[in-house]
Parts: structure tokens; C-alpha cells; sequence
């Protein structure tokens, strides 16, 4: 009888992973590639580590930087 219910458990746990574990991934992904900076996203300075807001950043090389200086742009 023990047996019968392990298996049972068994069969259930792969239709689970069958079916709902991989669309779950699928959503992750898909929401982490959509991800947008909204509102007051605070961003880091890559070169001073400073936290400023994303809409007041420079944006350059794909890096956030809190000025001039640090972006080191004339």
C-alpha cells in the first residue's frame, strides 16, 4: 500500500514538473527582459558607487554615471 502511494506522489511531482515548472521559467525570463527602469529607480555611479536617481544619470557605454567627472566626458 505504501508503495502504491510513493508512486502515486511520484507520478503527480512529474506531471508538475512537466507541465508548470517550465512555464514558469519561461514567465522569469520573459519578465526580467522586460524590465524597465520606472519612477525613482535609484541606479549606482559606476565609477564613485554614488545612488542617484536613473532620470538624473549619464548614461554612457551602457554604465550609469552621476556626472561629467565621473563619465569623464568634456
Amino acid at each position: 500500500m505504501l508503495i502504491k502511494i510513493a508512486l502515486f506522489a511520484g507520478v503527480i511531482f512529474l506531471i508538475y514538473i512537466f507541465f508548470f515548472k517550465n512555464s514558469r521559467k519561461d514567465d522569469i525570463q520573459k519578465s526580467a527582459s522586460k524590465k524597465v527602469l520606472e519612477g525613482e529607480t535609484m541606479v549606482e555611479c559606476h565609477a564613485c558607487s554614488t545612488f542617484i536617481s536613473h532620470k538624473e544619470a549619464i548614461i554612457k557605454d551602457g554604465l550609469f554615471y552621476c556626472s561629467k567627472e565621473c563619465a569623464r566626458l568634456p
